[in-house]
């Protein structure tokens, strides 16, 4: 599954789904891009694990982006059926693996 660009009119609907990760990012951020580099690692690897991203830096995003609070980047959220269940800041390949492995026990 590829990595799918999140604008407000699609926000809502993939994190509806039974887990679902989002990174908040910017394209000029060089840990936004390492963490993109494992997010699509993980994309690849495990198709059934939804991953989203939010460029910050779009200005129809920033509804978003203070609804979260995101003040540092990357910001990564995991959610379920619509709840926020945990997120993290920063580029942490270890937490993106604990996050995937509520999905796929295998990540």
């Amino acid at each position: 599954m590829d990595i799918i660009e999140l604008v407000p009119e699609t926000f809502k609907s993939f994190i509806m789904q039974d887990k679902a990760v989002v990174d908040f990012y910017a394209p000029w951020c060089g840990p936004c891009r390492s963490m993109l580099r494992e997010l699509e690692k993980k994309a690849v690897e495990f198709p059934d694990f939804p991953i989203g991203k939010v460029n910050i830096e779009n200005a129809a995003n920033q509804e978003l982006v203070k609804l979260f609070q995101v003040s540092t980047i990357p910001a990564v959220f995991l959610f379920g059926k619509g709840q926020l269940l945990d997120h993290f800041t920063g580029y942490q390949p270890a937490r993106l693996k604990e996050f995937c492995q509520t999905v796929n026990p295998k990540c």
